[in-house]
């Protein structure tokens, strides 16, 4: 209830943190639902978001998820736009490319309020064309997938992480490999790359051609700190230093901002990968601790997007700002 009173409770947070930086920034309207595991990404000066869990913790039926589709101008933007919507999705992710707005994959509930809980992970792509005004399909996935990510490296599509929910009284199988999409080909089609992990609600950014995939969960449901690294170039498989901090693998939010990855995890804390890839340094605590949000830059700082807020048990409406401690090479780091 708090975050729906006080929509800008995150930015005030953020000026007590960092009050010249946050004070620059104007807020922003809360989100159109109060939503958790949802998609969210930036493209050409706007923010996108679709989808998401939208019920109470761990309840799930075709009324807790849903599949509206929404954007809001960063800069100066007062009011959501409503677009197109498509299927009610949850754990998946938006990603951007020339312009263009993609999704891919996802979990949708079958069944109906009061049902036991018959979930599956879908095969679909798609791309929102701006312009258009439509969204357009794309190849579908090799097999179902959820509680993943998506990014692009150059022209291609790359899906890391997750498993597959095959409905009531079924296994989850979980993938173990990632899935790329070369959109410059003249037929794409989806092909398989061994990953070196079985994780489920991660996150993932992109760095040049390196994928960074961060933390998550595996079949034991144990937490990991662990970073993964995909080099799309060669398609070799190395790691990176864990991200900091006690049991925080479970849906933290990533993003890249000035060429480094930004990282926040559950406990708040944001940290950034400094720029030789060896070690993290803390740059900011957010306002409410969050999961299965999103990160997405903005100026000097990153918007924390939505997600669920364990102290209130509900999910968050607000577009939280964090203005950024500066590298330490430039003195003002931590």
């Amino acid at each position: 209830m708090l975050l729906r009173l006080f929509p800008t409770l995150g930015l005030l947070a953020a000026l007590a943190s960092g009050p010249a930086a946050a004070r620059d920034v104007p807020a922003l309207p809360a989100l159109p639902h109060a939503v958790s595991s949802l998609g969210a990404v930036e493209c050409d000066g706007y923010l996108y978001v679709y989808g998401g869990h939208a019920g109470k913790t761990h309840t799930y039926s075709t009324k807790d998820v849903i599949g509206t589709f929404h954007r809001l101008k960063l800069d100066g933007g007062a009011k959501w736009e409503e677009l197109p919507g498509g299927p009610i999705l949850q754990g998946m992710n938006l990603a951007a490319h020339g312009g263009k707005v993609y999704r891919v994959g996802g979990m949708r509930p079958r069944n109906e309020p009061g049902q036991p809980s018959d979930n599956v992970s879908v095969v679909d792509a798609a791309r929102y064309d701006p312009k258009a005004g439509k969204w357009e399909p794309l190849p579908p996935l090799p097999a179902g997938r959820s509680s993943h990510d998506l990014v692009v490296v150059g022209d291609k599509l790359v899906v890391v992480g997750g498993w597959q929910s095959r409905g009531r009284g079924a296994a989850p199988v979980w993938h173990d490999t990632a899935a790329v999409l070369d959109l410059s080909a003249k037929e794409p089609a989806w092909r398989d790359v061994p990953q070196p992990f079985q994780r489920r609600a991660l996150t993932a950014a992109v760095v040049g051609t390196k994928v960074y995939v961060l933390c998550g969960l595996d079949a034991k449901a144990d937490a990991h700190n662990r970073v993964d690294v995909f080099d799309a170039a060669s398609e070799k498989w190395t790691t990176g230093p864990d991200v900091p901090g006690g049991r925080i693998g479970f849906s933290p939010a990533a993003t890249v901002i000035d060429g480094q990855l930004v990282v926040n995890t559950s406990e708040g804390n944001l940290f950034r990968l400094t720029a030789d890839g060896k070690e993290w340094e803390k740059v900011g605590t957010s306002g409410t601790k969050r999961i299965v949000h999103r990160l997405v830059p903005r100026g000097k700082g990153v918007l924390l997007v939505g997600g669920a807020v364990p102290a209130l048990k509900e999910n968050a409406t607000d577009l939280e700002f964090i203005p950024l401690a500066p590298n330490r090479q430039s003195g003002g780091g931590q």
